[in-house]
């Protein structure tokens, strides 16, 4: 239901109040007519009440800001939410808590919550008794039979626990079936709340709908420029990023009877640096062609200096054959290998 097609024009300006304004509660009726439901032959003209045509009460509540519609449904006349329209803010000074409750003029057959009747909550102590955050101005003439907010600003904790301390009854949690079987037990008679609806929604999404439509836009954008961001981010910390050193190795003398290699690299690589005759030169000394090989980690400072000491056999055999051999000398670090040939002299 739009507001204002089912309100007048003057309903829809007190509601429009700032929070300010209407501190108090303000309960505006209207009377709604519709077709009987029951009767599905009557057309026009036939307006007869009661076969084809009916009305009902309707209420625009304004609170602290809040703005609720309620149409009559439980039958319950008076004691319900008081009309502080029909109290003048200077004139209502000088009357008491009791004097606001009872005031005939103020009087609405509005209920915005269910409630309990007939088990000690119907008098003024009870009624009074809860209303603690404006003591002097009550806003309900009952005391509320249920565990939520009514949605004008009432607060459940302010009911139940006096609902608690007089009842035992603890509303917390329960469903309205669970309050109207609490209430029966109690031999009370439950009275729901009048119907109510949000009268508010439909202005307050046509009055957002521009600025939420401006909002996707900037979300959207802000996700593509985002991503957008993200990439050029991973593109400078690669670039800025330091190169990985690559693996070199170089020998200290291009013919040694010692030999020395020097490695350098990526700090804190480990590194298998070999010594390596010719297939047909190891085969001659009967003697497997790795004559050295040592495993080292290049330092802090990206070398490692490697000597190259033959292993006992390898230099046994080597001793009693020519006084050089060809040597490749080979260093790897993963997938990486580097190479360097010398003469060995014996």
């Amino acid at each position: 239901m739009k507001l204002s097609r089912s309100l007048p024009l003057g309903i829809l300006a007190a509601l429009a109040l700032p929070a300010a304004a209407s501190a108090h509660p303000g309960v505006f009726t209207v009377t709604q007519t519709y077709r009987v439901a029951s009767n599905t032959t009557c057309q026009w003209p036939d307006t007869t009440p009661g076969t084809c045509l009916a009305t009902r009460t309707q209420y625009a509540v304004a609170n602290d800001g809040y703005a609720l519609s309620f149409t009559e449904s439980n039958g319950v006349n008076g004691s319900g939410l008081l009309n502080y329209r029909a109290m003048a803010g200077t004139w209502r000074n000088t009357m008491s808590a009791e004097d606001k409750r009872a005031y005939g003029p103020a009087q609405t057959d509005l209920q915005a919550h269910a409630t309990c009747a007939g088990i000690g909550l119907d008098d003024s102590a009870s009624i009074l008794g809860w209303q603690t955050a404006i003591p002097a101005d009550p806003f309900f003439n009952y005391v509320p039979w249920q565990s939520t907010s009514a949605g004008i600003g009432d607060v459940p904790a302010e009911w139940i626990a006096p609902v608690k301390a007089e009842t035992g009854v603890d509303l917390t949690g329960m469903t309205a079936a669970q309050a109207e079987a609490a209430c029966i037990g109690k031999s009370g008679v439950y009275r729901a709340a009048d119907t109510s609806a949000a009268i508010t929604g439909e202005q307050i999404a046509d009055a957002t709908r521009p600025l939420q439509s401006q909002i996707t836009q900037l979300q959207t954008g802000i996700a593509s420029l985002t991503t957008a961001k993200a990439a050029v981010d991973a593109q400078l910390a690669a670039a800025l990023a330091p190169k990985p050193r690559a693996l070199t190795l170089k020998l200290s003398a291009k013919k040694f009877d010692q030999g020395v290699a020097m490695v350098t690299g990526e700090p804190n690589t480990a590194v298998t640096v070999k010594a390596l005759l010719s297939s047909a030169n190891a085969k001659k000394l009967k003697i497997a062609r790795t004559i050295s090989s040592k495993s080292v980690k290049i330092d802090a400072t990206g070398a490692a200096l490697v000597d190259l000491g033959l292993t006992k056999k390898a230099a046994k055999a080597i001793d009693k054959h020519l006084p050089q051999l060809k040597v490749t000398v080979e260093a790897a670090a993963g997938t990486a290998k580097q190479t360097a040939t010398g003469t060995l002299t014996r």
